[in-house]
Order: C-alpha cells, then structure tokens, then sequence
C-alpha cells in the first residue's frame, strides 16, 4: 500500500493521500450538542445528543454525502469526492483538519473541495463545496450536492414527507408521527442560493435498482425533476446547480443541513446561520481553538511522531471524551479519565465536568457505571477514580475552595462537599471488603469483561483493590495539605490494610493474580486454563506503591517477557479458548474470541497503565518503546496494515492469538487510551507535572533524547522549558534555573503574571 499521507501545519492537519486504506478513516467534528462523524469521503452519520441523553440522528444512509459533477457537453459524470470507480485522477485526498474535514479531487478538469465543520451553537453542519475550472477551454457543468437523512428511518414511513420549502431555502424531510416522542423530527438540507433543480427521493434520483456509484438521473440526461415525495422510505435531499466556468474561474458554494422540529423551525435556523460571513467566522474560530490546543501544553522531542499526538491529536480526542464520553454512552470512570488528562486544555470547563460528574454519584459513595443510557450493573470502581482527578484539578489551580463546595446525590435529596464526596468513595470501597480483606467485585471493575466473578457479593477484584490503595494515596497527601491529618491517618491505615492483604493473597510465584470469583476460584495464575496474567494488576501494583524499587522492576520484566508483542502488550495472556475454557462464573471474558478486547488484545488503554508504571520506576527506555508500539506509525503494524487512522489512537489491535485478524484496529476515536497516553507522555515521561506547590519537573526519558523544549500555561503564567540531558540519561540529578536564577527545588513556583518564564533543566548522574 503507498504511503497514507502526512502531517502539515503544525501537525494540525493530516493529509489522506491513499484514500482506499483497510477501512474507513474517520474524523470528529462537533460542538456541545452536534456530532458529524466523517471518514474520509465525507461520508458518516451526524446526530444531536441532549443533556438526558435523547439522540437525535440527521444524516443516514452509508454514501450519505456526495457532490456529483457532470460535464454537460460530454455527459460524463463523476462523484468528486468518492470516486467510485478509482481511477487515476490528477488529485485526490482529505484534509483532516482540528474540526473540520475537505475532501479535494481533480479530474476531468475540474477541481472540486467539499469542507465540511460543525459551528459553535446549533444542531447542524456547514458544507462550503468549491468548483473551479483548470481546463483552458469553458466548461459547463452542473453540480449536485446529495444528503441521505435519517428521518425516513422514524416509525411509521404513512408520516414522511420530503418537499422543497422556498422559506428554509432548501428541502425538509419530515416525519409527521408525534407518537414518535422526539423533538426534532424534521430535517433540512439548505442553500445560499437558490438551485436550479432538487429532488427528495432516491426513488427517481438513483433509481429503484441502482446504486450511488451510477445514479439513473445522471445516466439519463442529468435532469432533476423538482418533485416532491411522500410516504417514502427513500427520503433524501439533492440539488442541481448548472455552473458555466472559465479557464481558471471557480465558483463557491455553501449549505447547511440540520435538525428541526419543523419546517417553519428550519427556516428560522437557516435564516440566522446560512451566511458566508458567519461562515468564515466559524473557521477563523476553528483556527484560533488550534492554536489554543497547541498553546496551552507543547513539547517538541526528536520524535516526530510522538509531538503530533502529544501536542494534537491526543488533546483532541481527550476533547471528545470529556464531552460526550464514549459517545454512545457516559460512563463515570470514562469521563473521570478524560477530564483528568483535560485540565491543561482549561480548568474551568474541567470543574465543571467535575461537578456534573460527582453528581452522579449515590449517596453511599458507589457511582453506576453508566447513566446514559442508565446502567443498573452494580460495578463499583467509579469511586475510585474521584480523587485522582479533584486533587489533578486543584493541583492544576490551586483552587482549595473547591473542595468546600456543596453538591447533590444522585436520586437523593441528600447533598456533600467535594470533599465528602471524595470520603464516601472511599468508606464505601474501605467497608465493601471480601474474606481475603480484598475489594468486592460486584458486576465488575475497570475490566468490563470480568462480569460474573463477583455477582453473589463474594468475589475479590485485585485491581479494584489497587486501584482504591492508589487512589488513597492520592487522597491522604490532600488531606494533609489541608491539615486534615486525622482522616489522613485513618485513611492511611486501611489502605495500608489493604495493600498488605493484596501482598498476602493475590501474589503467584511471579505477578499478581486477577482476584478470587464467587466460587473462591483464583482467577489470573500460573494454573489457571486462560489468562493466567493480566497486564493492568502488575501495573497497578506500582501506581499503588505496593511493588517498588527491585520488585517493581522485576514484575515490569515479567511483564515484557510474557505479554509483549511487536504492535503492543496483551492485556491478558494467553486467550481464553471460547471453545474449550468457556467460564460462566467469570464473565463474557471467557466467551469471546481469542485477542478480542480484554481476552488478550493489545488494549492500548491498559498498556497506558503499563506505561506509567515503567515511568514511575524511571525505565525511560521502555516506557517509550512501548508508547512507540501502540502508535499507528509502528513499522510492525503500521497504519495500512492495522486500518488505525494515522492521526488516532485505537482503543485495541487484535491480539497475536486472534486467529485471522491479528494487529487490526479496533474501537479507534472513542478510547480512554487517549487521556492516560496523553498524561504518560507530558507527565510520566517529559516530567511536567502540576503540583500543589507550583509546577514540577520530574522527566524520565529515552537516552536517545538529549534535548527537550516545553510550552507549558500554568495558573496565569507561561513557562518555557528546556530539558538538557547531554548524557544521555533516563532520570539523573535536576539543575533547574529559571529566568537565569538558579532553583533549589524541581517546583517552578506559581508566580501568576501572565508573563512567559525561561526555564533550563539539566540531567546529570546522581
């Protein structure tokens, strides 16, 4: 396969050259409400989440945005940004933008570019296609931007009508069934200028046994027929403009297509949003939200590779998930995750997502696992994760009152400090405890897939348990900061409680097992049929202190020697055999195909864990081996092998063991693998890290790196970092100067003068 293509503007947009890869390379655009899901075709749904979670979809249909050119002298057509036949035209490619996408072809002649972006306010996207004339001879040419809906999908098709409405300057696609209980029922497709011709149904458009590729209208004379329709299951939108062109003339034009609860709604969304002012406007905004993203946290290594993502493309995708989750679902630890690895991006909407997540938390300290849709499954590690991200806030902005605020419960009257809330997690992990003095497993952990082990209120998760001593520790050094030393102590006292009882019951000859089920039955040793090591409980054991110094060392080695593969590490190993080793009294884990999810993949998002946990023990070099695996640009599983978008990170790759698609890319976008890479390679790794006393610098590095340079904002300042290592060294003694003085401490103080600060780091032997 050629090249897929490259990064250009400060890695801010990615250039698809191979626009056939293994699978469709998709890009997210939205805003608070809106999400446009385009792959590299512009084609993919778009769709309104509300607060309560209710989904609207607008755009349906598979090949559901398509700007059709035809030469009208000749009759030959073409679909500009598809090219269904794959010929080999002078150019084609997508620009995947930081909110947008531009889909760019020429053939024939005739340069064609759909953009595509979603604006600040609204359920809607923008489309601004371009068509110009490279020929040196006139041309005539009619152009037909076509949108597949999603309303013919609603109940009851007796309720559908397509028709075009002059006062939403456009077509509006309607599903009259109030019984259908949705608000936004109607769709419009709409334009700056009038066409010359529409059609609603692909009924006559592409005919009853045609396909999007040889259209029956643009077979025939190109000639819509400017009808309406009713009744249709085959609802869509499409419009003709008959466009003459000089040599090197181009022509312009723009359209919005969006929900609404009726036409006469439509024509007022289309009235105050379909203006090419306005749309140069949203694009400028797009720019400078760029450069935002850049900004507020910049490093520049001798990796290429590792800058993109770390600078861009992780940011982003942490974006998504702070807003809308896993996108079909919000799950407390999901969110927890991404507004944690958030903060530098802006601490405000970070505490406001904090807030609105603490609020779904039971008055007994537990969270449900998801809310959207509600999940009654009694999984119980949310709490764990509520610590970690209050005490990340506050350390990012010093803001200690935060913790006094008052919020509620959910399905309670009841209401709790930040601070209570935090306590309550914890008291109710401290007094779920099981025979072994080990967390109850309930429906689950963090490994979704261990689902049965603990449903009769015996089983014992190892990493929950880790995770709640992590998380304690985290807990216990707030607490001292704000001189409440007695409930530091007590918290202190049960975890240390814990961490002994994990030392005593869950260690295996050389690693430590997964927990006990229901039936007492260890899961995750050395005799167990499947997995008999699972990846995130020998990380944990390092993020929870409980395995440090040598042990640490040599449970991380256990670890490369067992679980590494070339594109990653497995998350358990082996597989269990779905045919053979099939255990109801574990969970769905047992059941699904070997190196699928958590039965032995490579989860990048627990190789994450792995990857701080290499950090915290200053193994440099393997923390970025193993970051340089799980990028698509790994030479043993690139991106035209596995199908990861080269610009993402995926939540997998199936496993070594998976018997047809090892290495393939699975869930990419949509993963908590991007916050905890994000996190491993600015904090773990380049070292900066907010702290409560200002901003440490605490690198562990690949040798190879002998220089590093960092933007970072912090509490109204601007530090710019240079991190000497002429050594070549992993970690070292620190010299750090700032603004020429010389520092007795790796804290840069928080002067807050919104001046920028020069900083040097030098590494040297200890």
């Amino acid at each position: 396969m050629a090249n897929p293509g490259y990064y250009a503007g400060d890695h801010t947009t990615y250039t698809i050259t191979n626009m056939f890869p293994p699978r469709p390379w998709r890009n997210y655009l939205w805003n608070d409400r809106f999400i446009v899901c385009p792959d590299q075709f512009g084609f993919g749904g778009s769709w309104d989440i509300a607060p309560d979670g209710t989904k609207s979809f607008c755009a349906g249909g598979a090949d559901n945005r398509i700007i059709y050119v035809r030469d009208n002298s000749s009759g030959a057509y073409w679909a500009a940004n598809r090219n269904y036949q794959r010929e080999q035209w002078d150019e084609f490619h997508c620009e995947v933008g930081l909110g947008y996408s531009r889909i760019v072809s020429l053939t024939n002649g005739i340069r064609t570019a759909l953009r595509l972006f979603v604006p600040s306010q609204g359920l809607c996207e923008c489309w601004i296609v371009e068509v110009e004339n490279t020929a040196d001879t006139d041309r005539n040419i009619s152009v037909y931007p076509y949108m597949e809906s999603h309303i013919p999908n609603l109940r009851i098709p007796a309720c559908n009508s397509a028709e075009y409405v002059d006062a939403a300057r456009g077509i509006v696609l309607s599903n009259h069934n109030r019984q259908n209980d949705i608000e936004f029922s109607s769709m419009y497709f709409a334009a700056e200028s009038a066409p010359h011709a529409y059609e609603t149904t692909n009924r006559r458009f592409r005919g009853v046994y045609a396909h999007n590729n040889a259209p029956d209208t643009l077979e025939g004379d190109g000639q819509l027929a400017s009808a309406n329709t009713s009744f249709d299951y085959s609802m869509m939108a499409a419009l003709q403009y008959n466009v003459k062109l000089a040599p090197g003339e181009k022509r312009t034009l723009r359209f919005l297509a969006g929900l609404a609860r009726n036409a006469a709604h439509a024509a007022e969304i289309v009235h105050d949003k379909l203006d090419a002012r306005l749309y140069e406007n949203e694009l400028a905004r797009l720019h400078d939200n760029g450069q935002k993203l850049l900004n507020c946290f910049r490093i520049t290594t001798p990796d290429d590779d590792i800058n993109a993502f770390a600078n861009v493309w992780l940011k982003r995708q942490v974006k998504l998930g702070k807003t809308f989750g896993r996108v079909s679902g919000i799950r407390f630890r999901d969110v927890m995750e991404d507004v944690a690895a958030y903060l530098p991006q802006n601490p405000a909407e970070a505490k406001e997502r904090i807030r609105y997540l603490l609020s779904k938390q039971f008055e007994n300290g537990n969270t449900p696992r998801q809310w959207i849709p509600f999940d009654k499954s009694l999984y119980r590690d949310g709490s764990s994760w509520i610590a970690e991200t209050v005490c990340q806030y506050i350390k990012e902005t010093g803001d200690f009152d935060f913790l006094n605020e008052s919020i509620s419960y959910l399905h309670s009257d009841a209401s709790g400090t930040v601070l209570e809330h935090i306590m309550r997690g914890h008291e109710f992990l401290f007094n779920e405890l099981g025979e072994h003095g080990l967390c109850l497993w309930g429906s689950g952990d963090w490994n979704d897939s261990i689902n049965a082990a603990g449903l009769q209120g015996k089983g014992e998760s190892v990493w929950l348990s880790q995770a709640l001593v992590a998380s304690s520790r985290e807990f216990t050094e707030l607490l001292e900061k704000i001189d409440e030393h007695d409930k530091a102590r007590y918290i202190t006292k049960k975890a240390d409680a814990v961490a002994q009882s994990i030392l005593t019951h869950a260690w295996d000859s050389d690693h430590f097992i997964c927990g006990f089920n229901d039936d007492g039955e260890r899961i995750g040793t050395n005799e167990s049929i499947g997995a008999q090591i699972f990846l995130i409980c020998q990380a944990w054991a390092v993020h929870a202190q409980i395995a440090l110094g040598d042990t640490g060392h040599a449970l991380m080695d256990v670890v490369e020697r067992r679980m590494k593969c070339p594109w990653g590490y497995m998350l358990s190993q082996p597989s269990y055999d779905n045919r053979r080793s099939d255990n109801p009294a574990i969970g769905r884990i047992t059941m699904m195909e070997k190196g699928s999810y958590e039965n032995g993949s490579v989860y990048n998002h627990g190789a994450c864990f792995k990857i701080g946990a290499d950090a915290k023990l200053g193994r440099g070099r393997h923390a970025y081996e193993s970051v340089k695996m799980m990028l698509p640009s790994n030479p043993a599983n690139p991106a035209e092998t596995s199908g990861c978008e080269p610009y993402a990170i995926t939540n997998m790759y199936l496993g070594p063991e998976n018997p047809c698609r090892p290495g393939h890319s699975i869930n990419p976008w949509t993963t908590g693998t991007a916050g905890w890479l994000l996190r491993c390679i600015s904090e773990f790794m380049v070292g900066i890290i907010a702290d409560y006393d200002g901003l440490a610098v605490r690198p562990v590095l690949n040798s190879a790196w002998k220089e590093i340079k960092v933007r970072r904002e912090f509490r109204n300042a601007v530090y710019n970092i240079t991190i000497l290592n002429p050594k070549g060294l992993e970690t070292g003694n620190l010299t750090v100067k700032m603004d020429g003085k010389p520092l007795d401490t790796n804290i840069l103080p928080p002067v807050g003068d919104e001046e920028e600060h020069e900083v040097t780091v030098e590494v040297s032997l200890r």
